[in-house]
């Protein structure tokens, strides 16, 4: 498992992503921010992206059902990895496509970023 899911807290879901990022991992995030987004919340994320691998190919990851319906329901979007998964994790994560705010933060930043995505 690539993923796992540190603390759902007030709305806040926080991930750590290690290895290699299958789409059955971003699948079932998906499932539980569309189980908040359902109960009338308006979820933030905060990734902490560590001993990165890269995501599994897969033709599947062009499906954008899910930014296309849920996008914009998901206030903040934190992502903490080494600076060379930024562009990369700006792309995945739609900055530019969504009305989310997104920003990139270095692993250092822990919490700067708590502070952020909570605010």
């Amino acid at each position: 498992m690539a993923y796992k899911i540190l603390a759902v807290d007030d709305g806040v879901i926080s991930v750590r992503v290690t290895d290699l990022l299958r789409l059955a991992d971003q699948e079932a995030v998906q499932t539980l921010i569309t189980e908040l987004i359902e109960k009338g919340k308006k979820p933030r994320l905060l990734v902490v992206i560590d001993h990165f691998q890269g995501w599994e190919r897969n033709a599947k990851w062009d499906d954008v059902g899910f930014l296309v319906e849920y996008g914009d329901d998901i206030e903040k979007i934190a992502v903490v990895a080494d600076e060379r998964w930024k562009d990369q994790a700006f792309l995945f994560a739609g900055k530019g496509f969504r009305a989310t705010e997104i920003e990139f933060f270095p692993l250092s930043a822990l919490q700067e970023v708590e502070y952020w995505v909570r605010a």
